[in-house]
């Protein structure tokens, strides 16, 4: 299904060391799926995504001001409110310091890897259509290595093949979108419009599972998200 959609919308161009970077940024983003998945698996849908999202949309902000691009006043006052949303997040109240600790941890480790995705396939936008093949076999690599190595079943449940036959083509148009964005805009904004996910993420946690925060984890979660606001809109 993304496939055509990549084919319509990106230029087409055989390059391999795009071929080689969107193969390494989707290796990243695969891993960086796991543990996202890991982390939203404690309960903690509200607390995880916009965590991952500060950290996602941090590092090609970073990365852009070292490659050139200008880091405002108010993407630097978006970074200190992400951080300071991380240290509520993580410690605020006693229902979700038992697995608040392993899931920000987990949440930052998946951000970081989105990170370096959103980097990587912004090196290899030019190339379009192979950097999407690409990325997405390196996706499946890492996806399966991982399963190997900690001997997890690669096959999913019955039950949830009906999700995944949703989910896995809007997350490759999500992909081929990123793609187009990043191709004809700055990295740095392309990533953190990106990372305004969690919004979405946080009230589908709430709606559907009914996921219960501390007031404190609420205001960090709420400032998470303003801080990828603010960051997009210095």
């Amino acid at each position: 299904m993304a496939l055509p959609f990549a084919i319509l919308v990106l230029p087409t161009r055989i390059d391999p060391v795009a071929a080689l970077l969107a193969f390494g940024g989707g290796a990243a983003g695969g891993l960086g799926l796991i543990a996202f998945y890991r982390a939203m698996a404690m309960n903690l849908i509200g607390v995880v995504a916009p965590i991952t999202a500060v950290v996602a949309a941090g590092i090609p902000t970073a990365v852009g001001v070292i490659g050139g691009e200008r880091l405002h006043a108010g993407q630097i006052g978006g970074i200190a409110a992400g951080l300071v949303a991380i240290a509520l997040i993580n410690g605020g109240g006693r229902t979700a310091t038992k697995g608040a600790r392993a899931a920000v941890g987990l949440a930052v480790v998946a951000g970081a890897a989105f990170g370096l995705f959103f980097i990587l396939f912004h090196a290899s936008s030019p190339s379009g259509v192979t950097a999407f093949v690409s990325g997405r076999f390196g996706s499946a690599v890492a996806a399966l290595g991982f399963a190997l190595i900690s001997r997890v079943s690669p096959v999913p449940r019955r039950s949830a093949w009906r999700l995944i036959a949703l989910g896995g083509p809007l997350d490759g148009l999500g992909v081929v979108l990123y793609l187009y964005a990043t191709f004809h805009g700055l990295l740095s904004l392309s990533a953190v419009l990106t990372s305004f996910y969690p919004a979405f993420t946080v009230v589908c946690a709430r709606l559907f599972i009914h996921e219960r925060l501390s007031s404190v984890q609420i205001a960090g979660a709420i400032l998470a998200i303003v801080a990828v606001a603010v960051i997009a809109a210095g």
